[in-house]
């Protein structure tokens, strides 16, 4: 007979619908009880969060499973406990390891909340954007076909009044066909030499007067807009900006704490097994 045959266990959330379980989302909410301990649906929440596979997904779709989870995961550790495997010299210098780097990590939590505030990152991002120098886009479309031959035939349509839009769609091989071969806007390193130095050289409302070759195959471009890139906005920024400053903070927290310290490194023997 098992740990588990022994427990009193009551899994009263397997019985409930979904739609049942939307109105009892609440963290204490009883959804099972364990040798007549409650467990609440907050304690499965927060017991998700530590699952790599399971964090980020619907806790209402999965709670079942979660639930027995949990429970096998609270049994091991009773019996665990019950042969006194806490005091296990390897099982408390692990503890030691994990306080440690917990306590490190509120400590670094603490110190970058008191240097990386709101008005610091705004601060930030308003001299990045003295700086921002805006690239030039451009937005166009192409067609792309496999031969020369075929991207001529289609020039010539294009010449007897067919639309660009249109034959890209019924035409065009690449991705953006379905769009009338809407690319959208680009800068000028987004795309291979050849296609860029084309569609650079077009003014808005111009078709290229000839094929263009690249590795994909031969296009037809017509540019719609040309443009400076909006420079990208706070809220674009924040966490790119956030995380800068953060790194920093980190770096600067390590100087300080140097610097109040004394240390001394034992200069170490060369390694007898070093070969030439």
């Amino acid at each position: 007979m098992t740990i588990r045959n022994h427990a009193l266990v009551t899994v009263a959330a397997l019985a409930l619908s979904f739609s049942g379980l939307a109105q009892a989302q609440s963290p204490d909410t009883v959804v099972a009880e364990l040798n007549g301990t409650a467990i609440t649906f907050g304690e499965i929440s927060e017991f998700q969060k530590t699952i790599p596979n399971a964090a980020e997904m619907d806790t209402a779709a999965i709670l079942p499973r979660l639930i027995e989870f949990y429970i096998d995961q609270k049994l091991m550790g009773t019996a665990a406990k019950g042969r006194g495997l806490e005091n296990d010299p390897g099982v408390q210098m692990q503890l030691q390891r994990l306080e440690d780097e917990l306590v490190r990590q509120a400590y670094l939590r603490d110190e970058i909340s008191d240097r990386v505030t709101e008005e610091r990152i705004r601060e930030a991002y308003d001299k990045r954007m003295e700086t921002y120098v805006q690239d030039e886009e451009v937005k166009a479309r192409h067609i792309l076909v496999e031969t020369e031959d075929e991207a001529e035939a289609i020039l010539r349509e294009l010449s007897d009044g067919a639309t660009f839009e249109d034959l890209a769609r019924d035409r065009s091989t690449g991705p953006s066909g379905p769009q009338g071969g809407d690319l959208g806007y680009f800068t000028r390193g987004t795309m291979v030499p050849e296609f860029s130095e084309a569609a650079y050289s077009l003014s808005p409302g111009e078709v290229t007067s000839s094929p263009v070759k690249t590795d994909f195959g031969w296009h037809l471009i017509k540019v719609e807009d040309k443009r400076l890139k909006p420079a990208p906005t706070f809220e674009e920024m924040r966490v790119q900006v956030r995380n800068d400053l953060s790194d920093a903070a980190v770096q600067a927290i390590l100087t300080e704490l140097r610097g109040r310290a004394i240390i001394s490194i034992t200069s170490l023997p060369v390694p007898l097994n070093t070969t030439e």
